[in-house]
């Protein structure tokens, strides 16, 4: 006997299994993403208890470069209290900002005056003062002009140095940060120059600061380069926390980037 269409339909039909019904759930990027403030919550945290490791702060500053001016400025606050907190591990000693630029103000005053001493010893202190106080100061003043704070003034081994409000300098546009590197480059080389010149009447200090003047050149433009083709540290040290161009380096060639884009 023949089965009919409607029979034989029914008995294919029991044969398959039942279809399951499968939901793809989706996330998107930005759920996957730590907002910055919780970023900056837990570092915080982290520091507090003593168990912070090095990772997150760089990634939170990468984070936050990439946000709107008007968000940077308003995170600017928290940025530096944190900023502060992790810069403070380091164990530097520190000295209140005001008592910093008084030391820096006084260094390069008594560097100025001795210059042109009639005696050798006081001139060769003046070239040692403004060796020491020249780059700081030619880059607290641009920094200010630019519209970067200060938090302390610290020793960083025997280079005194003045501890930024990284919020603030965040906050900048990317072509201010590129000029206020660029201040603290030329500080040390312009002030070994300025020691050849001062020393002329004997030759051989004077030699030692042309050539001090000329090798400490080299070496700016080496970090420059070394930090522009992607070297991050030299030994244990960050390049970028040894000299001011490698940092120059870093923030023209992210300028360029975004200009691309």
């Amino acid at each position: 006997m023949l089965l009919s269409a409607t029979a034989i339909t029914a008995a294919a039909n029991l044969e398959q299994p039942p279809c399951r019904t499968i939901t793809v759930v989706t996330h998107r990027p930005e759920t996957l993403t730590q907002t910055p403030q919780a970023s900056l919550l837990a570092i915080e945290q982290a520091l507090d208890q003593g168990t912070y490791r090095k990772g997150p702060w760089q990634a939170l500053t990468q984070q936050v470069e990439q946000m709107p001016l008007a968000e940077r400025q308003r995170l600017a606050p928290d940025l530096d209290r944190v900023s502060n907190k992790l810069h403070g591990q380091q164990g530097h000693q520190q000295w209140p900002l005001l008592a910093g630029l008084l030391l820096e103000g006084a260094l390069l005053m008594l560097g100025l005056q001795w210059l042109d001493h009639p005696d050798l010893l006081p001139r060769i202190v003046a070239v040692g003062a403004i060796t020491l106080s020249l780059q700081p100061a030619m880059k607290l003043v641009m920094g200010l002009l630019l519209g970067v704070r200060y938090s302390y003034m610290y020793l960083w081994y025997v280079e005194p140095r003045f501890k930024l409000r990284y919020g603030t300098y965040l906050a900048l546009p990317a072509e201010r940060r590129v000029m206020f590197h660029l201040a603290g480059s030329l500080g040390t080389p312009i002030a070994l120059f300025i020691g050849y010149q001062a020393l002329a009447s004997v030759a051989w200090l004077a030699a030692l600061c042309l050539v001090g003047c000329g090798i400490t050149a080299l070496m700016q433009v080496a970090a420059f380069v070394a930090s522009w083709r992607g070297v991050r540290k030299v030994g244990p040290f960050l390049l970028t926390s040894l000299t001011t161009p490698a940092t120059l380096a870093r923030e023209l060639k992210a300028l360029r980037a975004r200009q691309k884009d």
